[in-house]
């Protein structure tokens, strides 16, 4: 590991000559040196003005036995949304983070022109009545204006796409025709497919359709799916068909007391960041350490972080 104060001394210089800089920037400037003894050298000094600028939100880790955490995660955070600059740089500080929130902010704007004009081509193609039981949501990082575009591998077909996952959620009532259903899912598949490989795009379409009756079955909160299909709700942003339906979502949720327990789980997330903010602050850490990267970042990241 580098010497903290050392490093911080270094990461000092470099904000004297350049200006603040978000955590990805600075890490860039050094990489010999890992993004981990970088965080800890900027955060254990009092020398730098610190600025985050994300919104939290809650999500389920797999590869913690499903525990509730915060995203954006400590790395993405750190290095896409927290900004350092010396005590007299605020004017400065003040604005390259309206510069940085104005960014996110677009990404999430274009992602979401995709996900419209995806879901308006199968709206465009089905019946009124099919559209009337029918509605498609966000969720993630778009939903929080929070999407980012750092190229990654697509797991499947080892195809680079940009960025974030593109969540579309399509919910239907119980009484649709199978074949309609069908046909949604179908016309998302390609849709996928075409966003993946188009090189104009190459962005990652994620999707499920299913019935209303699922999606309140799911409102028990007990496991793992259940939470996630309830958060989504929670945080969704909506998207095309029935504004009635997605509305009445809505309120099942909030019957079921679904919100109450998501907002009970963002607490426990919070105190579980802070606790191990102070653990990765505390000692040496070893960024080969499995343990270590998955209290600094998630699974998904590793790729674009190591």
């Amino acid at each position: 590991m580098a010497n903290a104060s050392e490093l911080s001394l270094k990461v000092q210089a470099t904000l004297r000559e350049k200006g603040p800089l978000i955590g990805k920037e600075i890490v860039f400037l050094y990489p010999t040196v890992s993004p981990l003894d970088i965080w800890q050298a900027c955060f254990q000094t009092t020398d730098f003005l610190i600025s985050h600028f994300a919104s939290y939100y809650l999500r389920y880790d797999i590869t913690r036995d499903d525990q509730v955490r915060l995203s954006p995660s400590i790395l993405r955070d750190f290095m896409s949304f927290t900004l350092f600059g010396l005590q007299d740089q605020r004017d400065q500080m003040v604005e390259r983070q309206a510069h940085l929130a104005n960014y996110h902010r677009d990404i999430s704007r274009k992602k979401l022109a995709v996900a419209q004009t995806a879901v308006n081509s199968i709206l465009e193609q089905v019946t009124r009545d099919v559209r009337r039981k029918s509605c498609a949501f966000i969720a993630g990082d778009l939903s929080y204006y929070l999407a980012h575009d750092e190229p990654r591998e697509h797991k499947a077909s080892g195809e680079m796409i940009r960025g974030s996952d593109i969540d579309i959620i399509i919910v239907h009532e119980n009484d649709l025709e199978d074949k309609w259903v069908d046909f949604m899912q179908a016309e998302m598949l390609s849709l996928k497919s075409f966003y993946l490989r188009h090189p104009d795009y190459r962005q990652e379409i994620d999707f499920v359709v299913k019935p209303r009756s699922k999606l309140m079955g799911q409102f028990r909160y007990n496991d793992i799916n259940d939470k996630i299909a309830s958060k989504i709700v929670y945080e969704s942003m909506f998207l095309g068909g029935a504004l009635s339906l997605y509305l009445a979502l809505g309120d099942d949720m909030r019957r079921a007391g679904v919100d109450a327990l998501i907002e009970q789980d963002f607490t426990h997330a919070l105190d579980d960041r802070k606790r191990v903010i102070q653990t990765l602050l505390g000692k040496e850490m070893d960024m080969s350490d499995p343990d270590v990267q998955s209290l600094f970042f998630y699974s998904q990241e590793r790729i674009e972080f190591t």
